[in-house]
This record gives C-alpha cells, structure tokens and sequence, in this order.
C-alpha cells in the first residue's frame, strides 16, 4: 500500500473540504443574487405592462398549457396558429435568459398571454390586468412533473428519490399559500384542473366571459377541437418545452436541414468569407492538409 493510500493526506482533504465547501457556497449565493437581479430585470425593465395583459398563474405540470392554448384560440375564435405556443404566450421565467426578451415581448400584441409559475409577491401584477389561476391536486401534479423532467432529461428519474425531493421542499404548498388569498380578486379568475377535465365547455365559457370574449355558438365546435388533447397529441411539437422556439420558423427549418455541399460561402458576407479563409488557411498549412481533404 502506497504512503497516500495510507494517510490519504490526512491535512490537504481537510483543507479542500473546506474550500469546495466554502466555493460551493460562494456559487449558492451569486445564483440566488444574480436569477434575483435577472428576474427584477425582467419584471421592471423589460416586461412593461399593458392594460388588459393576461397572466396564466400556475404551479407547474397544472394545466398551463392547456390555459395557454385555450386562451389563445379563444382570443382567435379558435383560428389562431403557431409554429410553437410559447411564440404566443411566453415563459416569463424563462424569458431572463433570452437577450432578446424585451423585444420579443414588445413584438406581442395585446392583449399578451403571459405564462408564470412565479409566486405572486414576486409578480406583483397591476390591477388592471386579468389573471387566470389554475390549480391541480398535489399528487397529480407531482407524478406529471415527474414524467416531464424525465422527459427533459432524457433518463428514467428514481420515483421514490424524485418523491421525496419534491415533499421536503413543498414547493407546491409554497405556491397555493402565495396565491390562493388572491383567487378571488376582482382580476382573477381560479379554475380547477378538476373541472377542465369535468366540463371544458363551461370553462371556456367561464375562461371567454373573464376576458371578454364570449364563446360564440359557431365558434365552439373548432374551440372543442383545438383545445382537446387529442389535438393537442397531434400537434406534440407545438407545445414540447424542447423545441422551443419564440420567433416564426423559415420554411422548411428544423433539426435535419438540407445537407449538401458547398452552400456556406455563398451565405457568408464577403468580410467574413475573407476572416475565415485567413483563419483556417493557417490551420491547415500547420497540419499540412489542402482544402479538398477536408
């Protein structure tokens, strides 16, 4: 056995220890500050907000985007279409991220559907914008949101270690205390998942009569069928968090694109053509290789 494998340097483990401790900490906290100072961005700076916006105020895997489609189609009178929902109604939680977050929700005309799953303090909504809450039983919504990250991670997630995860930091009663004492504002209108499922008809007529838009007699077969999840299953990647996409698709744009052989130059400005032959002239003459080899 070696003289390292005996001690296991007894004075250096301490000593990283308490450095990757005290570094773990350190990135704990410029985490909680700089997501709090992009979401103050967001919500001061960037949102600007309208008379007459829509926030769909939700705890996650509650129905929110079902409420965004069906908010949408009947702002639409069931017409609308999209390459993708969040084009339609964005994530404000995950606008902070995107440098174009103000101009995409600048681009939005009213009213704007705005999807959250923020607390309310942390909203902070005006008055004169109208709310739909949606709330879901606890154990439904936490075996959905189980399923949804095991979809975004792409891994079979342990059930039991997920479970127990979500109970000990209770997220879920968090988000009901933030926002059940406003279900009955005068701006806010609370839907239970439960009814959705129940009776969506009455909803919509419920959710049309809030914002203003009441549901049509003509209108209602093609509202049934866009909000069904039946058309929603058809129309998967319309609503799939990992193929988001905030501006309108080229033609023909997705994952597999065209192939083919020597489309690049032509697309690049001349400068640029000019800086990326000098650049990779000289990697090629230090590896000893012609253009055509590659």
């Amino acid at each position: 056995m070696s003289k390292d494998s005996a001690d296991s340097r007894p004075v250096l483990r301490a000593v990283l220890n308490v450095v990757v401790g005290f570094l773990e900490l350190l990135r704990t906290v410029h985490r909680i500050v700089f997501d709090a100072a992009r979401w103050l961005r967001l919500r001061h700076v960037w949102l600007k907000p309208r008379p007459g916006d829509i926030y769909i105020a939700t705890f996650p895997k509650s129905g929110t985007t079902w409420m965004q489609q069906i908010v949408y189609q009947l702002l639409t009178r069931g017409r609308g279409e999209y390459d993708h929902i969040l084009q339609v109604a964005p994530f404000l939680e995950e606008l902070v991220l995107s440098p174009r977050a103000e101009q995409l929700l600048d681009g939005l005309e009213s009213p704007r559907i705005l999807k959250t799953h923020t607390k309310y303090k942390f909203l902070r909504p005006p008055p004169d914008c109208r709310i739909i809450y949606v709330t879901r039983a606890a154990p439904d919504a936490l075996v959905s949101r189980y399923t949804h990250n095991c979809v975004m991670t792409g891994l079979r997630l342990d059930f039991d270690k997920f479970v127990q995860k979500m109970l000990s930091k209770d997220e879920w009663g968090d988000h009901l205390a933030s926002w059940w004492p406003h279900r009955a504002d005068a701006n806010v209108l609370h839907v239970r998942y439960a009814d959705l499922v129940a009776d969506r008809e009455g909803c919509m007529r419920r959710i049309g009569a809030f914002l203003g838009v009441p549901v049509a007699d003509e209108d209602l077969p093609l509202l049934m069928e866009k909000t069904s999840f039946e058309y929603m299953k058809q129309h998967d990647a319309r609503f799939d968090p990992r193929t988001v996409v905030y501006e309108p698709r080229e033609p023909g744009a997705g994952f597999i694109n065209k192939g083919g052989v020597g489309r690049g130059k032509p697309a690049l400005k001349p400068e640029h053509r000019a800086r990326m032959d000098a650049r990779f002239q000289a990697v090629r003459q230090k590896l000893g290789i012609t253009e055509d080899a590659i």
